[in-house]
């Protein structure tokens, strides 16, 4: 498979889906599948990390066709469901296109999608998110 996806921390409150070369439209979708799950059963905010270093290569080649852009706009009305800040890493000028003319179609969906240079940059901002939270909880705590 070359999509695979992981728990990036212990809280198990940030998924991390790396992408590496060919993948098919089953793969993505039985991938999106499986966060939504995990979502659905989760009591907390679930957030995510798609790592795009290793290359992302559309089914089809370009996004531009009829399929593939049906596709994806399946996706995005997917990003409804979804709980929490989402960060891209390492995403070409192609993916950042794509997102520019998906996002109009869907703001609600796109607006916690934030792109970023680095994994470690992504866990930064996602540590300063989750802050608040931990604070909050330990406080409770005492």
């Amino acid at each position: 498979m070359s999509i695979e996806l992981y728990w990036d921390n212990d809280d198990q409150s940030v998924l991390l889906c790396e992408f590496e070369g060919q993948w098919t439209w089953d793969e993505m979708f039985a991938t999106l599948n499986t966060v939504r799950k995990i979502t659905a059963k989760a009591e907390h905010e679930i957030a995510a990390i798609i790592d795009l270093r290793h290359g992302v290569h559309l089914p089809g080649g370009t996004l531009f066709t009829a399929d593939n852009l049906d596709k994806a706009k399946q996706i995005v009305r997917m990003g409804d469901e979804g709980t929490g800040p989402l960060y891209i890493v390492g995403a070409n000028a192609a993916v950042r296109t794509i997102y520019a003319t998906l996002a109009p179609m869907n703001r609600r969906a796109t607006a916690n999608i934030h792109f970023v240079d680095s994994l470690r940059r992504a866990r930064a901002l996602l540590s300063k998110h989750y802050e608040p939270q931990t604070a909050a909880l330990q406080g409770r705590e005492l």
